[in-house]
């Protein structure tokens, strides 16, 4: 019941941002180009899975991950489980360094600042979890299309940072439940003129040069067609939304959890 609960609650956030012009804060969504969904990763049989688990049920019961959303992201939507004294059942886990592989180009999930430091959303929930079982965390950069491999030789623990996990046939890992939902939006200003897709006709669109998001702009006829001009840009998510914010251009494809966060 909890997981259908959490997917119908899923799905109503994509439906909404994926709604044409919707306004989230200051901002109106014009499209929905891609959807994805994040989940955890580990090795099939590796008894790493039933501690972080087990801590990520106390977390969400004690309103921990409930605090760490709502300092990311406008609203809380992530979907973890629930249960409160989840670790009584499973012991007391041995003192270790948990190696987590991060994505560090997925902005606000995980990335490095500033200071050279990871941080985000799924960096500061994978850190409570191992506070709460007694463990160092490490972060590891990695990409979703490697999480497997990191995971077979070792690099890695879990992979859990931004990451879209699909798994293949009999591949010997476990997936986790979907705890966020994420998407790739075309998003313009709420008070511009560009107020759907056909508002772009003769307008400026910026990409980031991650060719996740090139293939997105490639796979959607109206964004090859429409803009009078796109433009690549580097810096992540903070020059797309800067770019937006001080009217260099008139629209940007970002994630939509990058959309939450700069909503706040």
């Amino acid at each position: 019941m909890k997981k259908t609960a959490a997917l119908l609650a899923a799905c109503a956030l994509m439906l909404a941002l994926a709604a044409c012009g919707t306004t989230v804060g200051s901002y109106r969504v014009l499209d929905t180009l891609t959807e994805q969904e994040f989940s955890i990763g580990y090795r099939s049989g590796d008894n790493v899975q039933q501690y972080v688990e087990a801590a990520i049920r106390e977390l969400a019961a004690d309103g921990t991950f409930h605090s760490i959303a709502l300092k990311w992201f406008a609203e809380d939507n992530t979907s973890f489980p629930s249960r409160s004294g989840a670790l009584e059942s499973v012991g007391t886990p041995q003192p270790r360094t948990l190696l987590i592989g991060v994505d560090v180009d997925a902005f606000p999930m995980s990335y490095i600042d500033e200071n050279g430091s990871y941080a985000g959303f799924d960096v500061e929930a994978a850190t409570a979890v191992c506070e709460r079982l007694g463990w160092t965390a490490q972060f590891i950069p990695i990409k979703a299309e490697n999480a497997f491999v990191e995971l077979s030789s070792g690099n890695v623990d879990v992979a859990w940072g931004g990451l879209n996990l699909v798994l293949g046939s009999g591949e010997d890992y476990v997936i986790s439940d979907t705890y966020m939902s994420n998407s790739v939006v075309v998003v313009s200003r709420a008070n511009s003129d560009v107020r759907s897709m056909r508002g772009l006709s003769g307008a400026s669109l910026a990409v980031d040069v991650e060719q996740k998001y090139i293939e997105a702009v490639l796979s959607n006829e109206d964004l090859m067609e429409r803009p009078a001009q796109i433009k690549r840009v580097t810096g992540g998510a903070q020059a797309l939304f800067d770019a937006l914010n001080t009217n260099e251009v008139d629209a940007i494809v970002v994630y939509s959890v990058a959309l939450q966060y700069y909503a706040k």
